[in-house]
C-alpha cells in the first residue's frame, strides 16, 4: 500500500514542546539528521532520502501550507498533490497562487503566479489548499511546453476529466494571455493515451508529420483477445508499443509473475499479433528513445511510416 506524506512527517519549530527551538532543529540538520524545507520546517533525513521525487514535491507544498495558512498550491506544486504525472525535472521551488497585487515572480524559493481571482477554481487535497484538478493542467498547459502540457491534459482525460468540462474552466479563467497554447494542447489531447511514455511518443509523432496512430487498438485472434497495442498505423501494417519498463518492476502489473515469465508472456503475445490475417510489424521503443532526438522519427520511417509533411 502507497504510504501518504503529508503534514505528520513534518516537524516544526513552533512545536515547542515536541522538537524544540528553531535553534536546536538548526544545528540538527547541520549534523544532517534533518533536512530543513522551509524555514520552520523539517524532515528526518531518513524520511526524505527515502521519498520519490513526486512525494517530495508534495511534501514541501505541506510544509509551505504548514507555515502559511493562506497558501493555495497551484502549477507544478499542485500537480504533485494531484499526482498529475511529468516528464520533466523538479525545478526546486513551490508554486503558489497569489492575488494580482503580489505580483507573479519567484522569491525564496516560491514562484508565485499572480491572479485576479485567488478562490476560482480552489479545493482541498491531503489537506492542501490547491487549484482544482481541471484549473491545474489548464495552469501547466498555459506554463509548460507543449509536451509536458499533453502529458497532463491526457492523463487528466483518462482519469475522466471531460474536454467540455476543461473547456468551461477555461472560459470562466478567460486568461488575457497564453490562451492560445492551451487550447492548442487541449484539442491535441488524448485520454487513449495510456502513460507519459506515449503522450511523448504522439508529440514527437507528431512533430516529425509522420502519420496519425490509431490508439489502444484491440486486436483478436481464434483464440480470443490478444491485447490492446498502444499505436497502430492500419494503412502501414505497423503496431508502435512504447515499453516503459515499468511491468519488469512493479509488483502490481507482475502480479506474481518475475520478470523473466513477463518477457516469455510478451514475446508469446507478439507471435499472436504477428500472426493474425494483418500481418502486421512491429517497432518498440523505450525511454531512451524519446530522450534522443529524432530516435524515434528514424525508427519509425525505417519500420515504413512515411513523412507526410
Amino acid at each position: 500500500m502507497q504510504r501518504i506524506v503529508g503534514p505528520a512527517d513534518l516537524i516544526l519549530a513552533r512545536h515547542r514542546n515536541r522538537a524544540g527551538n528553531d535553534r536546536v532543529l538548526q544545528r540538527a540538520a547541520e549534523r544532517g539528521e534533518l533536512t530543513r524545507l522551509r524555514s520552520g520546517a523539517y524532515v528526518a533525513t531518513t524520511i526524505w532520502q527515502a521519498l520519490p521525487q513526486d512525494d517530495r514535491r508534495r511534501l514541501e507544498a505541506a510544509a509551505m501550507a504548514e507555515m502559511h495558512p493562506s497558501f493555495v498550491a497551484s502549477h507544478r506544486s499542485a500537480a504533485a498533490l494531484w499526482r498529475v504525472p511529468t516528464i520533466r525535472r523538479p525545478d526546486g521551488l513551490v508554486h503558489a497562487r497569489v492575488g494580482v497585487a503580489a505580483g507573479t515572480r519567484t522569491e525564496h524559493g516560491v514562484r508565485k503566479h499572480a491572479v485576479h481571482e485567488v478562490d476560482l477554481h480552489v479545493t482541498v487535497v491531503d489537506g492542501i489548499a490547491c487549484t482544482t484538478l481541471e484549473r491545474t493542467v489548464l495552469d501547466l498547459a498555459a506554463t509548460e511546453q507543449f509536451d509536458e502540457a499533453v502529458v497532463a491534459l491526457d492523463w487528466a482525460l483518462a482519469q475522466g476529466v471531460g474536454k467540455d468540462r476543461l473547456r468551461e474552466v477555461l472560459d470562466e479563467w478567460g486568461p488575457a494571455r497564453g490562451r492560445r497554447p492551451v487550447e492548442a494542447a487541449l484539442e491535441f489531447a488524448d485520454g487513449a493515451s495510456g502513460s507519459p511514455g506515449e503522450s511523448l511518443s504522439r508529440v514527437q509523432i507528431a512533430d516529425a508529420g509522420l502519420p496519425v496512430p490509431v490508439l489502444q487498438q484491440a486486436f483478436h485472434d481464434r483464440r480470443g483477445l490478444i491485447g490492446h497495442v498502444d499505436f497502430w498505423w492500419p494503412d502501414f501494417g505497423l503496431i508502435g508499443e512504447f515499453d516503459g519498463l515499468i511491468k519488469y518492476r512493479e509488483p502490481e502489473i507482475l502480479a506474481g509473475r518475475t520478470p523473466a515469465q513477463v518477457v516469455v508472456a510478451e514475446k508469446v503475445r507478439e507471435d499472436r499479433l504477428r500472426a493474425t490475417a494483418t500481418h502486421p510489424r512491429l517497432q518498440r521503443w523505450v525511454w531512451a528513445t524519446l530522450s534522443a532526438r529524432g530516435a524515434l522519427a528514424s525508427a519509425l520511417q525505417l519500420a515504413g511510416l512515411p513523412r507526410l509533411r
